[in-house]
């Protein structure tokens, strides 16, 4: 029998698994493959129907369909990848709408933070403030080259971040 403190523990283990799993898959082969995406999101649909039944099942899908259109704009503004959008929709499955937006907040801000690190390791703060120079004078990306960091690694530390400040509680 599910107690009323059950439910939000297995969909904290639930997300926080799918998210891992995105974060392994990124950092050994720089993609979350879509048959982990399918598996993720079967996996998610699939616990919180046994979980919740079909008011779970509608909730799943918000926040499936949150996920997506979330990160949809990050993807076509080439910020995030199409990876990154699908973790989010599988991660959103298992949690809610609310969770997506707050996460994908708190990831910007990681992910903005990991950016402006590497940079400065890889000694490349020169050719940055050049290359933000001439975005903001000339509105222009020609010849501009664009360094990527496994943005599921900012999704997680979001998660993280989401989980402190009182999330799924």
């Amino acid at each position: 029998m599910m107690t009323a403190t059950t439910y939000p523990i297995l969909q904290l283990v639930l997300a926080s698994g799918i998210l891992l799993a995105g974060v392994v898959d990124d950092l050994k082969t720089r993609k979350f493959h879509n048959w982990l995406f399918l598996t993720c999101s079967a996996i998610a649909f699939i616990t919180i129907f046994i979980l919740a039944g079909p008011q779970g099942l509608i909730r799943a899908s918000l926040g499936f369909f949150s996920g997506f259109f979330i990160l949809l704009p990050l993807v076509m503004l080439k910020i995030v990848g199409g990876g990154d959008l699908k973790l989010m929709a599988a991660f959103g499955a298992a949690t809610d709408w609310n969770a997506v937006l707050m996460v994908s907040v708190y990831a910007l801000f990681w992910g903005g933070l990991f950016g402006l690190i590497r940079i400065v390791v890889a000694k490349q703060a020169p050719a940055f403030a050049r290359n933000m120079m001439q975005i903001v004078l000339f509105k222009s990306t020609k010849g501009i080259e664009v360094h990527t960091i496994p943005y599921t690694v900012a999704l997680a530390f979001g998660w993280v971040t989401y989980l402190i400040t009182g999330g799924l509680v």
